[in-house]
């Protein structure tokens, strides 16, 4: 997340009411893209780690209902969460 961002500072209180209908199984986190060194940051994505590694990834820039739709349906995708 960007805090300049408009895309992002809409869509961070949809992901939070989506964060909160899969507490406690699942916690979001939040990163300010801007106070991390660039080469840490490819680009803007939502994405789900289990176990240390990478699940899989939503990468952002479309309209928010289809990014919370994309989360919604990785996390479900992920039977054993």
């Amino acid at each position: 997340m960007a805090t300049w961002c408009r895309k992002c500072i809409y869509l961070k209180p949809k992901l939070e009411k989506l964060a909160a209908d899969y507490y406690p199984r699942l916690r979001f986190y939040y990163v300010d893209v801007n106070t991390i060194p660039h080469k840490l940051v490819a680009h803007a994505g939502v994405t789900l780690w289990k176990d240390c590694k990478k699940q899989d990834e939503v990468i952002g820039g479309h309209k928010a209902y289809l990014v919370i739709n994309e989360v919604r349906q990785m996390i479900e995708n992920q039977s054993t969460i």
